[in-house]
């Protein structure tokens, strides 16, 4: 009987130590580079436990026993599954880099969660991370791309703010939500004011055309924050003219699940030249809302919602105007590695509002449904992806002049085929080679109902694109050589033709056809191979020319935000592009500047756009505290109006120079960072006036951010 005891009891024993947890730390590094590796998701095989990596590339994790097998995860990295023996309490991971093919080499992904790649070979590209931007107390996304990059926003007396990439039309612009499109349907280009970065893990931006994305002349991309772990965060900003806004978000999560809330809100004045008090008011609000589910290591099923509103009151003129945006996006993700990468996805978009102004009262509701499917398919040193996209969209508008209510179906498929390798010697060689062939199909509803516009039976027209990228290594140095061509192709959209139905009678002559573009790129990248190395350095030069035919051009009515489009012929831009970034005395001084230079066939043909636009920043980072000190100048600028009478006017816009200071201050605590900022902005006082309203006022925000991760 005691023998049966003493086993029982030493039975007992081995099983509860096999069972027992213990604690096994570790480090993730760079295989090429020996760096640590930021955001690196470890988990057991069996799911029960899972953690990643803090900003030293180390982790620590919960496993019992019978957990032999560690899966080791990142999208810049390949996967990794480390074995894990009894005995081991501290393991040390090398990632090697994964090779990725040039159809996701676009847009510089500085998180991890962005749709592109930061390997990026043959685009001008860039990523901002948000958490780097909301203490500096701009107050929405086209504040921040205004601020940090070459590009122009276009920001109408309404508060409406549109973007505009190497001098085109702002329609020329494709915008992204977690890489799912986000159509502008019946209405102009997406308003960029509606979207704060609350909600935001990082902005994305492109020069130029992809394969998703042909054509095109630039591309926003919205990371939203899908953190798979806990955090909390609210920043406040206050400013000059009684501006303001808040956002605030918390996040719950662990290695399976993901749920993000976030909340924003501000307002905006602005003034007549001539008056004492703010006549312009403009307020604005919104959620968003995203939700994440691995039930695998290579599957992930995530749903967005992004809700906004814009109010906007000119008490001098007696106009009002009204916008709210919803967007709901489910979206599947499947990785089957040999197999293929598969996106699925599914997005509703509408955006409605109220239009009062002395020319033209509005109530539109556009809606459109989304639908889409991408897939990848790697082959050795090569691969094949297809793009595959259907929106039904949707504008039912009651006006003041006429009724409208049109639908549109827009299918679109691009098929793509590439070729990869790797570095094999020295000198040069060809790093990628990739041709895109797209082909839309574009259907109105022949039963439209309006006294305004006709549906037309449709629209087919393709386009190509083909790009080449070559690569050498140096000691410190990568540099990188690419270039693109191909030809495409715009059709007016319904907004537009709505807009070009209303001309004057001076313009009943004038047409609205599709545009035709012809694109060509040259350019050139380097980057230091440590980008931790004291100096370290990151540039990039770019050669573009389009040419049009049938160029569409905006003419504005006087004193109004309306407009409408007429074609203006045949017409080219060119231009250079120049990117630089340095840092040294180990990151405490750096410094950071974008040059745009073009060249127009007619400066008239491309409202409002300048000859050039530059950015220059000195950042210094000593410790918690970091200053900036910005420079932003862009060239004169025409827009031609038509008055009352029917006759055309040309407004100048003379050259202008900013000159911005931030100083902000960031305390870490454990799990905690406080923050805190001052943003000066058009401090010289280059104030000018556009149509009697003041731009380029100078103004003063104070910004206060709590984090808690």
């Amino acid at each position: 009987m005691l023998n049966i005891i003493i086993r029982a009891a030493a039975f007992f024993m081995i099983l509860g130590n096999l069972m027992a947890e213990r604690q096994i730390v570790g480090l993730v590094s760079d295989s090429a580079t020996d760096q640590p590796i930021e955001g690196v998701n470890i988990s057991t095989e069996k799911g029960a436990s899972g953690t990643s990596t803090d900003k030293e590339g180390r982790f620590t994790l919960a496993v019992t026993s019978a957990d032999t097998i560690l899966i080791v995860e990142h999208i810049a990295y390949d996967r990794s599954l480390v074995t894990v023996r009894p005995a081991d309490t501290e393991l040390m991971v090398m990632l090697i880099p994964k090779i990725i093919p040039l159809s996701e080499l676009n847009v510089l992904g500085e998180t991890g969660r962005g749709e592109f790649s930061q390997l990026e070979t043959k685009n001008m590209v860039t990523g901002i991370k948000v958490n780097d931007i909301s203490i500096r107390g701009y107050s929405d996304i086209g504040d921040v791309l205004l601020n940090e990059e070459s590009v122009l926003i276009s920001e109408t007396s309404t508060g409406e703010k549109t973007l505009s990439i190497r001098g085109a039309r702002q329609e020329e612009m494709v915008y992204m939500y977690d890489g799912v499109r986000m159509h502008n349907g019946g209405r102009r280009s997406l308003d960029l004011s509606m979207f704060d970065s609350g909600g935001l893990e990082a902005v994305e931006l492109l020069r130029g055309g992809h394969e998703n994305g042909a054509g095109s002349s630039g591309t926003i991309n919205f990371v939203p924050q899908l953190a798979y772990k806990t955090s909390a965060s609210l920043f406040q900003r206050f400013g000059t003219y009684n501006t303001g806004n808040y956002h605030t978000g918390f996040s719950l999560g662990n290695s399976v699940i993901s749920l993000g809330f976030s909340a924003a809100e501000g307002r905006a004045r602005q003034f007549y030249e001539s008056a004492e008090n703010a006549d312009i008011l403009r307020d604005n609000s919104g959620h968003s809302v995203s939700a994440g589910y691995r039930p695998f290591s290579r599957t992930e099923l995530k749903y967005y919602q992004v809700k906004s509103g814009r109010v906007y009151n000119n008490y001098y003129t007696g106009d009002s105007i009204g916008s709210r945006l919803l967007v709901n996006t489910v979206k599947l993700e499947q990785d089957a590695g040999t197999l293929g990468q598969m996106e699925i996805y599914v997005s509703s978009q509408s955006s409605t509002g109220e239009d009062l102004t002395s020319q033209l009262q509005t109530d539109r509701d556009d809606s459109q449904v989304i639908t889409g499917i991408n897939y990848l398919l790697p082959i050795d040193n090569a691969y094949v992806e297809l793009f595959l996209s259907r929106s039904l969209i949707g504008a039912d508008w009651t006006t003041s002049i006429g009724d409208i209510s049109l639908e549109r179906e827009h299918i679109s498929a691009s098929g793509v085929f590439g070729l990869s390798q790797e570095k094999t010697k020295d000198g040069f060689e060809i790093k990628d080679f990739v041709v895109n062939i797209n082909s839309n199909i574009v259907e109105e509803n022949t039963g439209t109902e309006s006294n305004i516009l006709k549906g037309i039976s449709s629209w087919k027209e393709t386009g190509a694109t083909a790009a080449v990228s070559a690569w050498d290594h140096t000691d410190n140095t990568i540099l990188y050589l690419f270039a693109n061509i191909g030809n495409n192709f715009r059709v007016p959209s319904i907004a537009e033709r709505y807009a070009h139905a209303l001309r004057p009678d001076a313009f009943e002559g004038d047409t609205l056809l599709t545009e035709y573009k012809i694109m060509k790129e040259a350019g050139l990248k380097l980057s230091s191979i440590d980008p931790d190395a004291s100096p370290s350095f990151t540039g990039s030069m770019s050669y573009f020319h389009y040419g049009y035919t049938n160029k569409i051009k905006n003419i504005q009515y006087s004193r109004t935000p309306l407009q409408f489009p007429v074609n203006f012929g045949s017409a080219y831009i060119s231009g250079v592009e120049l990117n630089m970034q340095v840092y040294t005395l180990n990151k405490r001084l750096g410094y950071r500047s974008v040059y745009s230079a073009y060249n127009f066939s007619d400066q008239l043909t491309f409202p409002m756009q300048p000859l050039t636009i530059a950015r220059h920043n000195i950042i210094f980072n000593l410790g918690p505290v970091t200053a900036r000190i910005g420079l932003k100048t862009e060239g004169s600028r025409i827009m031609t109006t038509v008055d009352e009478g029917g006759s055309l006017v040309d407004n100048y816009l003379k050259e202008h120079t900013s000159l911005d200071v931030n100083l902000s201050c960031r305390i870490k605590f454990r799990d905690t960072a406080a923050s805190v900022g001052i943003f000066g902005q058009n401090l010289n006082d280059d104030s000018q006036a556009l149509e009697g309203i003041s731009i380029y006022d100078k103004r003063v925000y104070l910004s206060m951010g709590l984090e808690w991760r």
